[in-house]
């Protein structure tokens, strides 16, 4: 996912820039794009291949089903909880070409839905958001207006991801307490802070951060799903107003807490980190165009032709993400829906630490991880948690 988590460190930084925090899924975008790369031929093909890390679309196929597994729903509904769905609308005038549509259902699990982007364009908006709520469990209700088609869009592609997760070790309620979070701009805002003491998780610094790992509880799994762990994990910068220098600085990869990151477990005196609910839109277009990938973009763009039996040629006239997320005494539910739409026709032994405080008390950055795959779910900064 490097170039999904390029876009999100780059949209991060965007935000940054306008004091504003952001939630974003590279797990979302990431599935799309491999849609994409699916549909496409020759250069446009070449090039995302190249940008997602893949020599041949057989390599891909096989990353996309071992992906597939990682995000297999829990039975366990009540501790975990994770969907990982893709969904295609296609205008009724147009049919799929078979091997796309053979692959799509085969590897990306999805099956168009035959919609009238003409002369029903509400209903088609409707179908779409209905699916966006129903497979985010109500926490985007729309990732579609009237505005978003016209006579001449094709088909519309999605991927929702949602997760919730209990923390392995969960906050009590009755600590909850009222306090001060330190703005970027010297400001400061009184809001709930989740509050444990004594309690021992895996802990580690780097030259502008502390980091920690909060666990969520797993949930069942049988022979045929691979366990999975995912965790929350803080980055809180040493200065108030240093999220800025350690987002510039940070190399964030899957491989970041083996190589970059080393966590120990420790105890930790005292945990706080404030309650926060927030959503973000995030449009990619320009954001992917800047780091590389243009070809899909253009509009005369012919390389999509193994997607869709249309006489024009077609093209992705434009890209966007909806985040949200809630981090709460239980634990965190989150959500993603990434569309691109109008595809327009024309163990050693620990050695002793000193007392670990902490305190987010001022803006940091947070992501939800799959620890044994690696796989980033959300990534995401907090300003201000009011």
């Amino acid at each position: 996912m490097d170039f999904s988590v390029q876009v999100v460190k780059h949209v991060i930084q965007e935000n940054l820039a306008k004091g504003e925090s952001v939630v974003c899924s590279p797990a979302s975008i990431d599935a799309v794009l491999r849609i994409l790369a699916v549909g496409s031929e020759k250069s446009t093909r070449k090039q995302l291949l190249n940008l997602l890390g893949y020599r041949n679309v057989g390599e891909l196929y096989a990353a996309s089903t071992e992906l597939a597994k990682v995000f297999k729903a829990s039975e366990d509904t009540g501790t975990l909880q994770v969907s990982y769905v893709n969904g295609l609308w296609l205008d009724q005038r147009f049919t799929l070409k078979a091997e796309f549509e053979k692959v799509l259902k085969e590897v990306y699990h999805a099956q168009a839905s035959v919609v009238d982007f003409v002369n029903q364009p509400g209903e088609a908006v409707e179908k779409a958001n209905l699916w966006a709520k129903k497979e985010t469990k109500g926490l985007i209700k729309q990732i579609l207006t009237r505005q978003n088609i016209n006579d001449q869009t094709v088909l519309l592609l999605a991927n929702a991801l949602y997760f919730k997760g209990t923390w392995l070790e969960s906050f009590d309620v009755k600590n909850t307490e009222d306090d001060f979070f330190n703005l970027l701009d010297g400001n400061k805002v009184r809001v709930p802070f989740m509050n444990q003491c004594c309690q021992s998780f895996n802990y580690g610094m780097t030259n502008e951060c502390q980091v920690i790992k909060m666990r969520y509880k797993r949930g069942s799994f049988d022979r045929n799903t691979i366990p999975k762990m995912f965790s929350m994990y803080i980055f809180l910068p040493f200065e108030r107003n240093g999220l800025p220098d350690l987002i510039e600085k940070i190399k964030i990869d899957k491989d970041m807490f083996e190589k970059q990151i080393k966590l120990e477990y420790v105890e930790v005196t005292k945990l706080s980190i404030p309650k926060f609910k927030f959503e973000s839109y995030i449009p990619l277009k320009e954001t992917m165009e800047q780091l590389g990938l243009t070809l899909p973009f253009k509009q005369n763009c012919k390389d999509f032709s193994g997607m869709v039996n249309a006489a024009d040629p077609v093209y992705v006239s434009d890209m966007f993400q909806k985040c949200c997320v809630d981090t709460n005494e239980q634990g965190t539910e989150a959500a993603a829906v990434t569309v691109a739409y109008n595809i327009i026709g024309c163990g050693e032994e620990e050695e002793a630490v000193p007392e670990v405080n902490f305190v987010a008390s001022h803006p940091f950055m947070f992501m939800i991880r799959e620890d044994i795959s690696g796989a980033l779910l959300f990534i995401g900064t907090m300003l201000n948690p009011e």
